[in-house]
Order: C-alpha cells, then sequence, then structure tokens
C-alpha cells in the first residue's frame, strides 16, 4: 500500500487534462475508428475460427468438424472464439457480422490504454510531460497504417494486441503503487493474452517469475503474491482442458506452421516492418538513451532495473516474442500481424527515451515526428505498389525518385522474396481471396442434414469461407491447421511444384541463346514461356522476379552464378503455413464426396458407406502411424 507521503507526491505530480486536449484526444480517437473502418478486411481464416464457434453454437463444442470425428484445435484465439460464440448466443449476430464490430471495439480500447499512458509520460525531472508530447505520439500511432489495418480481420488480433500493450505499460506502474491489486490486474492481462492466443504464455511466465523474485526479496508477502497471480489460474485450466479435450498441449495449428527454425525469413520480415513502420528509427534513438543512462554508472542503472523489475521483465519479453517470431518461426503469413503490438509500444518508447535524454518536450516531440514520418512508407506502399499473386510482384522502384532507387530495391528483394515463399502476405490479397473464393461457394450457408450411413466429407486447402458455408459436413484440411494427420506429415522433398526440377536442370541454364554470358530479360522470358500451361504474362512475371531476386552485377540480366543460385533457392522453397500437406492415401481412405457445382453442394454416394466407425478406424490407424514414426 501506498503511504501518506507517496500518495501526497503523487497527488501534486498528477493534472487533469484541459479541455482542448481532451477534445483532440476525441478527435484522434475518431480517427482511429474511420481510418480502421477504411481498412476493414476479412479474410478467409479468420471463418476457420467462425466454423469452430458455429458447431459451439450447435451444440457440438469448439471443433472442426462434429462427432464422430476427434476434437482438434485449428484456432489460435480461444478468448476470442469464446466472445464471438457469447455474441451469437446472446445477440443473435453471427460471426462475420460480429467481428470487426468486436474487434475496431477492441482497437479503441487499445487506443485508450496507450493514450493514458502517453498522458503519464515523465521526463528526467520525474514531472509529467506537457499534454503536446502525448497527443504527438498519440498522432503518431493513429496514423500509423499495420495499427489501423490489424484494428480488423475477423482474427484475434486486436484482442491481443489490447491485452499484450496493456500488459507491458501496467509492468511501468511506479514501485510506490505495485500493490496487491495491480499484481492481480497485471496477471488478468497476461491470462486475457495467454486465452487470446498461445504467445500470451510468455507472459504469464514472466509475470508469476516477476511475482517469486519480489517474494524471494521481501518486497511483498508469499500470500500478496498468490492472491495477486490468482488470474493465473484460468490459464493453467485453460491449458489442463485443452489437453483433455484435444489431447495436446499446444494447439494443432502449432504443428502445421512451425517446421523448423526459419531466421532468413524472419530477418526479411522485420527488415520490412522497419522499412514500411519507421521502426529503424528505434535503434539510433535506445542507443543514444542507452548511452546517456549508463554516463550515470552501471551502479546506477543495475539499481534502477532491480526497482523496476516488472518493467525488465516486460521488455525481456517483448524482446523474447520478437525474437521467437523473426528467428524461429520465420514471420507470419500475414502482413506484419505478429509484430502490430509494437506500433503503440515503440512510440511510447520513442517519446520516455527522448524526454529522459534531454529535458522539456522538443527532443520527444522531434523523435516521434521522425518516427510518424518514416512510417509513411507503409501508406507510400499502398498507394504506388499493385498486390499481386506469385511470381507477379509489382516493385515501388520504377515510382521513386532515381536517388532511392538502390533503397527501394532493396526493399523490393526483400518483399518479393517473402511473398514467394508466402509470407508477410498483403490484408489486401487476403481480402480479394476470400472474395474469389465466395463466389464459387452456396449463397447462403447449405444447411443440411447429414447421413449417418455415409457422412459427407469435403476437401479443401482454403478451408476458412468453405467450412463457414458448408457447416454440416465433415471438411478436410489438406494443409493441416484443422486435421491432426496433415499437420505431422512431413514436407515434400520439391514443394515448387510450379517449377519443375527438369526445367531448372535443363531449360534455365540454356537460357543464355546468344551465349554471351548473361541470360537478358527476353532470354529469361523466352525460358519461361516453355514451363506447363504457361502464359506471355506469367513467362513475363517469372524474369521479372528472378531478376528483382538474383540480378546483382546488372539489373537486367543474370549471370551463370545467379541463375544457380536462383536454381538453389527453388530447390529450397519453403511456405509459410503451407509446408504440410495430407497423405495422399488418407484422403483416399475419407474419401471426399462434397463438391460444389455452379454455387450448389452436389453430394456423391459412395460405393463403400463412410460410417462413424470407419472414421474411427481410419483415424486411429493413421495417428498409430505417424506416432510411432521414427523421432516422434
Amino acid at each position: 500500500m501506498q503511504s501518506p507521503a507517496a500518495i501526497l507526491e503523487e497527488s501534486k505530480t498528477r493534472r487533469r487534462p484541459h479541455p482542448a486536449v481532451l477534445v483532440l484526444l476525441g478527435c484522434l480517437g475518431a480517427a482511429t475508428i474511420f481510418g480502421a473502418v477504411q481498412l476493414a478486411f476479412l479474410c478467409d481464416d479468420a471463418f476457420i475460427t467462425f466454423r469452430y464457434v458455429s458447431n459451439a453454437h450447435d451444440g457440438h463444442g469448439l471443433v472442426w468438424n462434429p462427432p464422430p470425428f476427434r476434437p482438434v484445435e485449428g484456432y489460435t484465439g480461444f478468448l476470442w472464439a469464446l466472445v464471438l460464440w457469447a455474441t451469437w448466443a446472446w445477440f443473435g449476430v453471427e460471426p462475420p457480422a460480429a467481428a470487426n464490430v468486436l474487434s475496431i471495439g477492441f482497437g479503441v480500447g487499445l487506443f485508450a490504454v496507450t493514450a493514458l499512458a502517453a498522458l503519464r509520460l515523465r521526463g528526467r525531472d520525474r514531472q509529467l510531460l506537457p499534454p503536446a508530447v502525448a497527443l504527438a505520439t498519440l498522432a503518431v500511432v493513429v496514423s500509423n497504417r499495420t495499427f489501423l489495418q490489424w484494428m480488423t480481420s475477423g482474427l484475434e488480433t486486436a484482442l491481443f494486441n489490447l491485452m499484450f500493450v496493456g500488459w507491458v505499460l501496467l509492468a511501468f506502474r511506479p514501485g510506490t503503487r505495485r500493490d496487491t491489486r495491480w499484481l492481480a490486474i497485471w496477471s488478468a492481462a497476461a491470462a486475457g493474452a495467454a486465452l487470446t492466443r498461445p504467445d500470451g504464455l510468455l507472459l504469464v511466465a514472466a509475470t508469476a517469475a516477476t511475482a517469486c523474485v519480489a517474494v524471494l526479496r521481501r518486497e511483498r508477502r508469499l500470500g500478496q503474491a498468490l492472491a495477486g497471480l490468482l488470474p493465473l489460474v484460468l490459464v493453467l485450466a485453460h491449458i489442463a482442458w485443452r489437453r483433455a479435450f484435444y489431447g495436446e498441449w499446444l494447439p494443432n495449428t502449432y504443428f502445421a506452421k512451425v517446421v523448423a527454425p526459419w531466421p532468413e525469413a524472419g530477418m526479411r520480415y522485420l527488415f520490412c516492418f522497419g522499412f514500411e513502420n519507421g521502426a529503424w528509427l528505434w535503434l539510433p534513438i535506445a542507443a543514444a538513451w542507452l548511452a546517456v543512462e549508463c554516463r550515470r554508472g552501471l551502479a546506477t542503472v543495475q539499481r534502477a532495473l532491480l526497482d523496476n523489475l516488472p518493467a525488465a521483465a516486460a521488455v525481456a519479453a517483448v524482446v523474447v516474442h520478437t525474437g521467437y517470431y523473426v528467428l524461429r518461426v520465420g514471420g507470419d503469413h500475414f502482413e506484419y500481424r505478429v509484430l502490430s503490438q509494437l506500433i503503440p509500444l515503440g512510440a511510447l518508447a520513442v517519446a520516455a527515451m527522448a524526454a529522459r535524454m534531454r529535458p522539456g518536450a522538443a527532443l520527444a516531440i522531434a523523435c516521434v515526428a521522425a518516427i510518424g514520418l518514416a512510417s509513411s512508407v507503409g501508406w507510400l506502399h499502398l498507394a504506388l505498389a499493385r498486390t499481386l499473386p506469385a511470381p507477379h510482384y509489382d516493385p515501388i522502384m520504377a515510382r521513386v525518385p532515381e536517388w532511392m532507387q538502390p533503397l527501394a530495391r532493396w526493399y523490393d528483394r526483400h518483399a518479393a522474396w517473402l511473398q514467394v515463399q508466402l509470407i508477410n502476405q498483403r490484408c489486401d490479397q487476403h481480402a480479394k481471396s476470400l472474395a474469389g473464393l465466395v463466389v464459387h461457394m452456396p449463397p447462403e450457408r447449405a444447411r443440411m442434414a447429414a447421413d449417418p450411413a455415409d457422412l459427407p466429407v469435403a476437401q479443401y486447402a482454403a478451408v476458412g469461407y468453405a467450412g463457414w458455408a458448408l457447416p454440416d459436413c465433415a471438411v478436410l484440411d489438406l494443409l493441416g491447421l484443422n486435421d491432426w494427420v496433415a499437420a505431422r506429415t512431413p514436407t515434400s522433398q520439391w514443394n515448387a511444384l510450379f517449377l519443375p526440377k527438369q526445367f531448372l536442370d535443363t531449360v534455365l541454364p540454356a537460357a543464355d541463346t546468344d551465349h554471351d554470358g548473361r541470360s537478358s530479360r527476353d532470354e529469361l522470358r523466352a525460358a519461361f514461356a516453355q514451363l506447363p500451361l504457361s502464359t506471355a504474362e506469367t513467362a513475363k512475371g517469372f524474369a521479372e522476379l528472378v531478376l528483382l531476386l538474383f540480378a546483382v552485377e546488372q539489373w537486367d540480366s543474370l549471370t551463370v552464378a545467379e541463375v544457380q543460385r536462383f536454381a538453389a533457392f527453388v530447390a529450397n522453397l519453403r511456405f509459410m503455413a503451407h509446408d504440410r500437406v495430407a497423405p495422399p492415401d488418407y484422403v483416399k481412405a475419407l474419401d471426399p464426396n462434397v463438391t460444389v457445382e455452379n454455387r450448389k453442394v452436389i453430394v456423391r454416394k459412395r460405393a463403400v458407406p463412410l460410417t462413424a466407425d470407419r472414421v474411427h478406424a481410419i483415424e486411429a490407424e493413421w495417428r498409430e502411424k505417424i506416432e510411432s514414426r521414427p523421432g516422434r
């Protein structure tokens, strides 16, 4: 509890915001909502959660396919699914209609939490900074494309970001105000993050570890620590339920997506994020701040860390979380989704560090303004570049001044590398993909009575909207997000089916028809035109892509060594969240018999009916095969 002296000191340093500041905050909040609505989209993966919610609403629980199929946890947002389920059950609003409204609401909550933290920023003299610093910081956050983009999508991102950022900001509460109530709220934020995404387990571990250290240092009694950590019991209960219901400690999506460490992809993902969001400026500002802090003496720094252990734990958690996705996972299939929580945290950190380096508001405002200006690249990309599916890539290099072209080419090369391997796929591309899927599905959800003597099964690679549109038939997820067997099937040896090995071994090396030691743009187009089902447009797209990725000495042709590097690149291609494929014999055993033709559902009568007993036998047989595999 705070002492009377501490309460008096705190009351002296607090002040009510001026009415003009409140008006400006309201305008920024309105701009947040407006920007989110303008960029609003739904993606196919959101409909995966919607299908789980639909099955729960029908009384089957959170399952992908109802019994007799075994439950599989192919969604990543448990708390988000519960929110959508409750909204449907209580208000009759189905997930596709409710998701973005709820998500924007959580985004507004994130704006409010960020605004509160910005208004509490303090300078070197421990006095509150002028409101101009808070308003400038918030303006930079609200004007950031990534921040606004991930206030929608139908995924759990906005809810997770609210919990994650809220947890980090609570960690910076002054020591005099870190009582048991604060610990309970901090634990609740960590629990909320962990229930929303498995990533939040990192926050739970950091919270528990920090509380244990506080007990060992006799800063908090054991009973007080246990009382403050009570919300974490919800996380333990959820883990126990997951294990009992799904039979796994982690969601099925982990096994489908995380195949092997992929730092070469993750670093490119991080570089592109920094380039588009101005995050590269965070590093020199942080380095300057660190130098200033170290000048005060290592003993002072160490004492500050020990006195502010929750804040140190929060910073470490942010670094570890980012590092995990960059070095282990390789980024994300979606455009900066897993780094989007860094936007408000980065802006607040820059303002706080600048204020510590120099008294007054000038340096803090200048630093956040520089971040805001640098992050305009994200909007520039949206305005200049067309989002095209691979092998086509629309570079921004040709649309910028000549002096910027080397830097733009560096960015384009990394962005194209990511796109080829289905990493950092743009949100507008996801929206277009969903629109393309919708036009092939029934205009309304096709409810039907499943025949228990011959269970209907459909198969899809993009399963989200298909699963939502066909709620009463089992859907086999060929890529494994929602299928236990496919998620644990080893990757194939040659993933680039659109570029056959024979082509790379014979046709491409012979592209240099004039034998000048270089394959020109026209020669490459002619070579790629020999691919099966190739068109002039795809041949052009492949040629431009290869030149962008591997032409170093000259931008319009490839040397023999550069052609060889491209062939090696293709031979080792991976595809984010698309590396796993259901075994053909497994698919054949389930014998999918449901198709959609002219937006009508067609159910084929099988020669050998698929009964519940057959489903049990097929799943048991394939699980036994995989579990008995060496290395399991």
